[in-house]
């Protein structure tokens, strides 16, 4: 129940619908991001915003120090950066204008906030998003880089090789029309492994910022986002991170 209520989080903290909002010609055409001195100094005056109780699910904001919060909440793209927070579960690390920096630079305060709020006696667990994995996977397919786990897999398996290739490509393995549940259960063991291998890249990115900041990698979630953005990016797949209180 845990993780498809989390599911069900994550899906509508990227469908969120907003009303109209007009904004003037003046602000439309302002560009924060002018220089690498613009970025530094926007980074270091901009705010943190906490919106939502303790009880429910919050929403943590980083903004320019000049914006209007509310103006914020209605136009998501204004937003430096942002993630999300139920409880003692920490979501949805995204920093908005990538121009500003690495995750673990921008999304760095938000998390601290998080956690702190997050702090009741539990370990407070982070779920992240592997965007990219699906397409560092066809890489590998492709020959443009060496992974291990995949090589390994078609030398040793070819059944999970094969459903490993359907998840990354969408394209159906030999006898059958579609990449469904079957091809999913199939691939589960592999796929974890090729995505524990990807997260262990330690690119930048959402699964960085959680372990940079304390985070202890604990396992690799199969199927815990189902969205289609989460099948596409990732093959359904999030790595969870536990913090000790």
């Amino acid at each position: 129940m845990e993780a498809i209520a989390l599911r069900t989080a994550i899906r509508g903290s990227r469908n969120i619908l907003f009303g109209s909002t007009k904004l003037s010609s003046t602000f439309v055409k302002r560009n924060f991001f002018a220089s690498s001195t613009d970025h530094t100094n926007l980074l270091a005056n901009a705010k943190t915003h906490r919106v939502g109780r303790d009880d429910e699910r919050r929403t943590y904001m980083l903004v320019p120090e000049d914006l209007d919060l509310k103006l914020a909440l209605k136009v998501d793209k204004l937003q430096l950066a942002r993630l999300f927070a139920e409880g003692n579960h920490i979501y949805g690390a995204k920093v908005v204008q990538r121009s500003l920096g690495s995750y673990a630079q921008v999304c760095k305060p938000l998390l601290q906030m998080a956690l702190k709020d997050a702090a009741n006696g539990e370990p407070v667990v982070a779920l992240a998003s592997l965007d990219g994995l699906t397409k560092w996977v066809v890489g590998g397919i492709e020959g443009k880089h060496d992974i291990e786990t995949l090589q390994r897999l078609e030398d040793d398996n070819k059944k999970i090789y094969e459903a490993c290739v359907a998840i990354a490509t969408g394209i159906p393995r030999p006898g059958h029309s579609v990449v469904g549940q079957g091809t999913y259960r199939d691939g589960e063991i592999g796929w974890t492994q090729l995505a524990a291998e990807y997260v262990n890249r330690k690119d930048d990115g959402e699964s960085f910022v959680y372990e940079e900041s304390g985070g202890k990698l604990i396992g690799i979630d199969h199927l815990a986002d189902t969205s289609r953005e989460g099948l596409m990016e990732a093959g359904g797949s999030m790595a969870r991170y536990k913090f000790q209180s």
